[in-house]
């Protein structure tokens, strides 16, 4: 009998299916995405605020491979690898903002390369949750786009240890550190010591990181090498260059500055002296808790060594390392951010956030492991890892706002070395000059010019080296308007207010006049005047006033000499003006103005500092002695000692206010055989003498024997200034009061 279910069953066998290979899941670039963040956060954040001009240091460093500008004084501590890394830039293009944005993507690129050292020690995702937490913090923000040495010094050593910890592994790891190595040196020298002592004494301890030991001796010597030829080029020696390195630093020594660190967490970014107090502590729960961080890190690193060595003891093999990282991933990168903040928590006497960034950084690795071990080790670790998440989120957020309010206050101060230079440019200041002065050295960059100081930290010439540069060359004077008194070989010196800074500028008074000069050269043939509106607020010191024109201010001064009051006008909020009785002094080669304290004449100069002050007409009806009156700007005098020798020659009534005159102008009326005479002088002019006339005798403007004839429109501000006498110094009459014998409003 045929058997037909064969065929039936053979057909409803099922055909064999064949497995599909395994999909390949490419990882998520996590370093990447933190490296491409932490470039958009600074274009959108740091360089609005601060691609209009360079800060103080910045301008240092550019200065010295700036084709276009002179180089500023190079002090002892500074190292030249900064302004290597920018010279090709700075070569092509004078562009504060294209710097800034090329800056921003070499420091981002810095980042990641120096981070993925790491990648072959740690898990990726470790890796980039520590690139995230030093990327993240304001201090690493603010200085992506800025020509500072510090951040640099940071990514540098965070791939030096990663390099270093790869030699026993990889053999060509030893080129990479001794590379790495002597950048980090070469961009600040100091910190290349501090970095490399640890590294050199784990090297000779350690058998197995014996082979490193070149390559961290010899790149730590070719990075200082510049630094040491400078040393014996400039200095004299290394130990020479270290002892007044110790000088600009404040001397160096046994200072506890860790109280300085804290109370400049957030800011300011140089602390110096640091006596603010902190601001925003709230803000600062990150920074606090590092150090317990990282002891709980060394903890966690310390007993999974222990646990390891269990393993293998009882034969259970040893776990991938990348998978649980061993002991020197954790212990070296702490014993090198310890190292690295020696210097500036126990030799310095100030602080700035950007000294530790190197610490930061190296102690962000121990720091993403231990997040890591609690979220294995937690009984539901989704949920634990959602709630650091959200720490972390909220750490990221408080240091946007640190950052923003930072970012604002670099825009300010930065903002006013641009202005100051500006209004240089108007004033007339063109190069080549030379800057001196308070906060010289960032103004002259951005204004073109040389700058020079004789004291401080940045001391680069002698008082008469100055003066001989300052008599061919333009110069200027800067010094603060309120409180800035000038050095004693510029008291004669022609003062103008820059307007927007805080800043009066003095210049020479024979430099005056050739500004005023072509200043009415360029009005007479249709150019726009350098000077603008700032000529009228030429101010001078007395005793530049009494150098100036000796005679005339003797006269002066004895005129206000023969009565004790004086009228003063000031002006009061809505612009009206107030007089008051006051009396003045004269000493120490300038006139003071003394006032009780909250007086309103004293309100209004600290609001308005423009004043006129007439002196008093006397009781009768003559001009035996002749009228004066003087006009300018006061300046409140804060200066203890300076308030202490006024107080002693003058003996006021205390507490007082004391204000030092600034002269714009000195008007002193006379009659003689002819008539009246009116002898006007302003600063960087000879003496103008003006003889009113009337229809059938006109007016007659005269320059003194021996003086230089004032451009015709120079000769007096207006026609009615030529022909009568100004209305603060009328002829008093019989009738005029005399103000009374107290200081009162």
């Amino acid at each position: 009998m045929e058997n037909t279910a064969a065929p039936a069953a053979n057909a409803a066998r099922p055909r064999p299916h064949t497995p599909e290979p395994p999909r390949y899941r490419r990882p998520v670039p996590w370093l990447g995405l933190v490296a491409l963040g932490y470039a958009v956060a600074q274009l959108a954040v740091v360089i609005p605020h601060t691609g209009h001009a360079l800060g103080w240091d910045e301008s240092v460093y550019v200065s010295q491979v700036d084709p276009r500008n002179p180089p500023a004084f190079f002090s002892a501590p500074r190292s030249r690898g900064i302004s290597l890394l920018v010279s090709p830039i700075v070569a092509a293009t004078s562009s504060i903002p294209v710097l800034r944005a090329l800056l921003t993507v070499l420091s981002a690129l810095a980042l990641y390369a120096s981070f993925r050292v790491w990648t072959r020690l740690l898990p990726r995702t470790t890796v980039a949750l520590a690139a995230l937490l030093f990327s993240g913090l304001w201090i690493t923000m603010i200085s992506g786009p800025a020509v500072m040495p510090n951040l640099w010094v940071a990514l540098g050593a965070v791939a030096a240890v990663g390099w270093f910890l790869r030699v026993p592994a990889d053999r060509n790891a030893r080129w990479w550190l001794a590379a790495v190595l002597a950048g980090a040196t070469l961009v600040r020298t100091p910190d290349g010591g501090w970095l490399g002592l640890p590294l050199l004494v784990w090297a000779i301890a350690v058998r197995a990181w014996r082979p490193a030991l070149p390559a961290v001796a010899g790149g730590l010597l070719l990075g200082a090498a510049q630094w040491i030829g400078e040393a014996y080029e400039r200095f004299g020696g290394i130990a020479q260059r270290l002892a007044e390195s110790s000088d600009v630093e404040g001397g160096m020594g046994l200072h506890f500055a860790v109280g300085a660190a804290l109370r400049s967490l957030n800011g300011p970014q140089l602390c110096r002296p640091c006596e603010m107090p902190l601001r925003h502590p709230e803000l600062t729960v990150w920074w606090l808790a590092l150090p317990l961080l990282t002891t709980a890190a060394v903890i966690a690193a310390l007993r999974e060594h222990q646990r390891q060595r269990t393993r293998v003891r009882v034969g259970l093999g040893r776990p991938d390392p990348r998978r649980v990282p061993g002991l020197p991933t954790t212990l070296l990168p702490v014993i090198c951010a310890g190292a690295l903040a020696v210097p500036y928590l126990l030799l310095i006497d100030y602080s700035a956030p950007r000294f530790l960034m190197p610490s930061y950084a190296l102690l962000a690795l121990p720091i993403a492991g231990l997040v890591f071990r609690v979220v294995r080790i937690a009984k539901s670790p989704r949920h634990m890892a959602i709630a650091l998440g959200v720490v972390i989120t909220l750490q990221l957020v408080s240091q946007c706002l640190v950052l923003s309010h930072a970012a604002g206050q670099s825009d300010t101060v930065t903002g006013r070395y641009r202005t100051a230079a500006d209004a240089l440019a108007r004033l007339g200041l063109r190069p080549p000059c030379l800057l001196i002065g308070d906060r010289a050295l960032p103004v002259a960059y951005h204004a073109g010019c040389s700058s020079a100081q004789t004291r401080g930290n940045n001391k680069s010439t002698s008082t008469p080296a100055l003066l001989r540069r300052a008599a061919h060359e333009p110069t200027a004077l800067l010094t603060k308007r309120k409180g800035g008194r000038p050095p004693s070989y510029a008291r004669d010196w022609v003062a103008f207010p820059l307007p927007g800074t805080e800043w009066n500028v003095r210049v020479p008074v024979e430099q005056a006049r050739e500004m005023k000069a072509r200043k009415f050269g360029q009005e007479t043939s249709g150019k726009p005047g350098s000077m603008g509106t700032m000529t009228p607020d030429l101010t001078i010191s007395w005793s530049g006033f009494r150098s100036a024109e000796p005679g005339f201010a003797a006269t002066v001064q004895d005129r206000f000499g023969q009565y004790r009051h004086h009228v003063l006008a000031t002006l009061r909020k809505d612009g009206a003006p107030r007089l008051t009785p006051l009396e003045v002094a004269f000493g120490d080669g300038e006139m003071w103005l003394g006032m009780l304290p909250e007086s309103r004449k004293a309100l209004d100069l600290r609001r308005d500092p423009r004043f006129s002050l007439q002196a008093n007409p006397g009781p009768d009806d003559g001009m035996l002695d002749g009228d004066a009156r003087i006009s300018g700007r006061a300046v409140e005098v804060t200066d203890p000692e300076v308030i202490a020798r006024y107080a002693e020659a003058v003996h006021p009534p205390e507490p007082f206010h004391l204000f030092r005159a600034e002269v714009a102008e000195v008007v002193y009326t006379s009659v003689d055989d002819s008539g009246l005479v009116l002898r006007t002088w302003r600063p960087g002019q000879p003496v103008r003498i003006v003889r009113p006339g009337n229809d059938a005798d006109p007016s007659r403007t005269e320059t003194p024997p021996g003086e230089a004839a004032v451009p015709p429109g120079d000769a007096a501000e207006s026609p009615r200034d030529a022909a009568e006498p100004p209305e603060s110094a009328p002829v008093p009459s019989e009738n005029a009061p005399v103000p009374p014998r107290a200081d009162q409003d």
